[in-house]
């Protein structure tokens, strides 16, 4: 179950693009809090779509 990692690359290209515009780059515990949810749900839908991948694939 590995994620290549140009879609790693395209997760965090779009989790910080929506994050941005929902928060414009301020900096407090909330939002901080808020980037981290958003990339680890969407690693995990990324986990999910990959998950019978083989790592070399």
């Amino acid at each position: 179950m590995t994620i290549p990692r140009p879609e790693k690359l395209r997760i965090l290209q779009r989790v910080y693009a929506q994050w941005s515009q929902l928060y414009d780059d301020f900096d407090s515990a909330e939002s901080n809090d808020a980037y981290f949810n958003m990339y680890e749900e969407a690693m995990a839908a990324a986990e999910e779509k990959y998950k019978d991948r083989p790592a070399n694939s």
